[in-house]
């Protein structure tokens, strides 16, 4: 009698931390916060240094690796001040993950820069801790001066000091003196 009653309170007992380890199994894989149309601004030293525009802002901040889902596309516009923007980037999705502090975006990636020089790739990684950006994946950059074609691409975080690791099918427009 008394071993049935200890093993029916052991088999309650198991049940439960089977339920709580389920429930929270399923709380990773739900969001903890959910932002539909995000126009937020991040400031530094009370100066407004990015703007975040977003359809709907996913966080997951349960996961067992915390991290904030942009699956409908983002935009970021980074300023110098408040007023001059240095960088924009737009992607169709984009993931955050807060340990490590590293952005990926993926999809139509676009980034410009403050002097007008244009980035686009499918995959692009923003590692905050490093303050740079980086992909190996394919790249194009569109000046007024040129179109240069490569795969893989490390760049400083605003854009403006890059090196592109493999150039391939580039043009060079060269303005034609005669009709200046």
């Amino acid at each position: 009698m008394v071993a049935g009653i200890l093993l029916a309170t052991m088999l309650f007992s198991c049940k439960s931390d089977i339920e709580k380890i389920r429930e929270l199994n399923e709380a990773q894989g739900l969001p903890s916060l959910k932002v539909r149309n995000l126009n937020g601004r991040l400031t530094e030293r009370g100066v407004a240094s990015m703007k975040v525009v977003s359809p709907i802002m996913l966080q997951y901040g349960f996961a067992e690796e915390k991290y904030t889902d942009f699956p409908e596309g983002v935009e970021f516009y980074r300023y110098k001040d408040s007023v001059t923007l240095e960088a924009s980037v737009m992607a169709d999705k984009a993931v955050f993950w807060e340990a490590k502090n590293l952005w990926e975006a993926t999809g139509n990636v676009r980034v410009r820069n403050a002097k007008g020089e244009l980035l686009e790739t499918e995959k692009l990684f923003w590692d905050q801790n490093s303050r740079k950006i980086y992909t190996d994946a394919w790249v194009k950059i569109t000046n007024k001066d040129m179109v240069i074609n490569g795969e893989g691409l490390t760049s400083d975080e605003t854009f403006d000091s890059y090196e592109i690791k493999k150039v391939s099918n580039s043009h060079i427009y060269v303005a034609d003196k005669k009709k200046q």
